[in-house]
């Protein structure tokens, strides 16, 4: 016979983060500006110039 043990999950929580990043305006492709390496870098999905923006993202806390 097997018991389950009694775990106590923590819940996870959660805040919004707006961070600086570069934008394509062809596709959905967007990256981080502190993980980009160039200073003009291309979309990896489609090749066109990435536009310079910001957006909310969601952090673990």
């Amino acid at each position: 016979m097997f018991f389950k043990k009694d775990v106590q999950r923590e819940e996870k929580t959660y805040e919004f983060k707006e961070v600086q990043v570069w934008q394509c305006p062809n596709c959905i492709g967007w990256m981080q500006k502190e993980f980009s390496v160039s200073e003009n870098p291309t979309c990896p999905f489609c090749s066109s110039n990435m536009l310079s923006g910001s957006k909310e993202v969601k952090v673990l806390v």
